[in-house]
């Protein structure tokens, strides 16, 4: 399979870069979560462990709950919504991410995908995305 870096231009998107830190946690237990945010709030339950995705104030609010965590990631939301037959929208994202040696963590809901990018390399992977033809904007939102 061949993706093409051409800039987007026909095909960009906007996202939004919402600069509040979250982090990763690995949790004895489920927490609640707020039932509705403008920050990412993500639980994943599984039988080996349960990961919580939040802005980081809200895992330090719950440290205790804590057994492992990793801080300072920025979510980069994908501010449109595509069906569920688009194919290659993340891939070609990742890509070009990779191609710049920025890691990503990548998270959907049902509409919206988001990825997660450590604080030390957001610099490089909003410019990449802003090289794509993306429009980025920026964001500061209180958790």
């Amino acid at each position: 399979m061949t993706i093409s870096l051409r800039p987007m231009n026909d095909t960009a998107f906007p996202l939004l870069h919402l600069q509040t830190e979250h982090t990763i946690a690995k949790l004895k237990h489920v927490v609640e979560l707020p039932s509705k945010s403008a920050q990412l709030y993500s639980l994943t339950v599984t039988a080996a462990e349960i990961t919580l995705i939040a802005p980081s104030q809200f895992v330090n609010q719950h440290r205790a709950l804590v057994i492992n965590r990793e801080d300072n990631w920025h979510v980069i939301k994908f501010d449109t919504t595509f069906n569920f037959s688009a194919v290659g929208v993340l891939a070609r994202v990742a890509q070009v991410l990779a191609e710049h040696e920025v890691s990503i963590l990548a998270l959907s809901t049902f509409a919206t995908d988001y990825i997660l990018v450590k604080q030390q390399q957001i610099g490089r992977a909003l410019i990449q995305l802003r090289q794509l033809g993306h429009n980025v904007t920026s964001v500061h939102q209180l958790a």
